[in-house]
């Protein structure tokens, strides 16, 4: 697509550099509508339909629905209304009915805006919550769903199911996860600038049989993802190796220079039987191997040796189908350890993607450590540039205090009995299911982050401490061990 076509935008997305107003008493209505007016362009555009014929148009929430909204605008906050005075809605010629976004149909109509009765439930004044945004057709189920705004704290949050009001509602008490409309929307365009979403005539189809929802495709990856990961692989190896400078070396280790390696040459993932393209080759070959062994407590870089690191994948020569791609062990704990229990419901991978045969049956139990996610490419929501920390034993979850116990981002606890849900989501509240796992990106920037402020010690082999040290999570430690909200 030609972004010059586009409005440009970058003045106004949300960044830590330009953050959300806090001047303002409610919404930032203009910003919030020049990013949603960037969406209704960018879709009309991808359809092949001419940027002139939107600029003229002045259809919005008042002009479409006429009488039915005006009777509408006392009950709406001052800055909510000048909002949908100037959001686009599409032109009725559009080709056939496009939704806004891959997780929002359209604007409500005046019928379901309020959302009175999930205010009522979770004891919320009278019009507080407005479903801005309905959810597309499949989410949200009967009742409920979509982006619902707060008129009283002027902040949103996305609602896939019913389900998530309970992760969520009420605002005051799950406050972390509500944010103001704009860093929604900047994080939308986020995902449209990655390239894990875009759009596209609505009559090309998805690749690999994937989800399509009118013009908005979800990519399992992209070339930005890789880059980002790899960039934040970088910053995790510097600080590593920033602390182990300051160990003075023994004087009798003489420092030689190392021309630097990928961690892992293609020869080693074609004996592994890793695809020849997915996200985890291209990171694998294209990350730098440092000079230490632990990356993290009690987890090793993945083995240099081809047959070495082959011999250590219990997924990736098991039946697959063509779209699919398997769990590949990253960085695995020391051979001998105890291993993780895959046999009951604690198994991250039992989606039936590695069902296994009898000639090649499922293993039950497999080393602990990072694994990459499993992905069919045809399945709603994937993500190959997912992880998943797999440890050999659970962790509490302890509910009966609540100054302890392993918690996800959305601030709810680890389930009992889970030996993979460290460092994961929980609810996503700019969009998408729970089921979809934490990328590796944010888990190399957490782990920087334990590492620099000194919660993490570093000796000269790398990050010291073992597999254990990741029970601290069931502690009064409990927030090191959580990655902040984010998609």
């Amino acid at each position: 697509m030609d972004s010059s076509q586009l409005p440009d935008l970058n003045s106004l997305l949300v960044t830590a550099r330009s953050p959300p107003r806090a001047d303002l008493l409610g919404m930032d209505h203009a910003r919030c509508a020049a990013l949603h007016n960037y969406l209704v362009h960018y879709a009309w555009v991808a359809e092949g339909q001419v940027p002139a014929s939107l600029n003229g148009n002045s259809n919005t929430f008042f002009a479409t629905h006429g009488a039915a909204a005006e009777a509408l605008r006392p009950r709406l906050d001052p800055s909510l209304a000048a909002f949908l005075d100037t959001a686009l809605v599409p032109p009725a010629d559009a080709p056939g009915p496009a939704p806004f976004f891959f997780w929002a149909q359209e604007l409500s109509d005046p019928g379901g805006l309020f959302d009175n009765h999930t205010a009522g439930l979770f004891d919320e004044p009278v019009d507080s919550l407005v479903c801005l945004y309905f959810p597309n057709i499949g989410q949200g189920g009967e009742t409920g769903g979509g982006l619902l705004y707060h008129q009283g704290y002027h902040l949103a949050a996305v609602f896939m199911h019913m389900d998530d009001y309970d992760y969520a509602l009420p605002v005051e008490t799950h406050a972390a996860l509500w944010n103001p409309l704009e860093t929604v929307l900047s994080n939308w365009i986020e995902l449209v600038h990655l390239g894990k979403i875009t759009a596209s005539p609505r009559d090309v189809p998805a690749m690999f049989g994937g989800e399509k929802i009118g013009p908005w495709k979800w990519h399992s990856y992209s070339e930005a993802q890789v880059l980002a990961c790899l960039s934040a692989w970088s910053r995790l190896c510097n600080a590593i190796e920033a602390r182990i400078r300051l160990l003075s070396p023994p004087a009798s280790t003489p420092i030689i220079a190392v021309k630097p390696h990928s961690l892992l040459a293609s020869a080693a993932l074609d004996a592994a039987s890793i695809p020849s393209s997915c996200f985890v080759r291209s990171f694998l070959t294209r990350a730098l191997r440092p000079q230490f062994r632990y990356i993290a407590p009690g987890l090793l870089l993945p083995p240099a040796d081809a047959q070495e690191f082959a011999a250590a994948q219990p997924f990736t020569r098991l039946p697959r189908a063509s779209c699919a791609i398997p769990p590949v062990c990253l960085f695995p704990t020391v051979r001998g350890e105890r291993e993780v229990d895959l046999t009951g419901s604690a198994n991250p991978f039992s989606n039936g993607l590695r069902a296994g045969s009898a000639e090649f049956p499922p293993p039950s139990r497999v080393p602990a450590g990072v694994y990459s996610e499993p992905v069919d490419r045809s399945a709603y929501d994937n993500a190959e540039e997912g992880f998943r920390l797999l440890l050999p034993y659970s962790l509490d979850g302890d509910v009966d205090d609540e100054s302890v116990g392993a918690r996800k981002s959305d601030g709810s606890f680890v389930r009992d009995g889970e030996v993979a849900e460290l460092f994961q989501h929980g609810y996503k509240p700019f969009g998408g299911d729970y089921y979809r796992p934490q990328r590796l990106e944010r888990l190399f920037d957490h782990w920087c982050k334990l590492v620099s402020d000194g919660v993490w010690p570093v000796g000269r082999q790398g990050v010291e401490g073992s597999i254990n040290t990741f029970r601290e999570a069931d502690t009064t430690r409990w927030r090191d061990y959580v990655i902040p909200p984010t998609w």
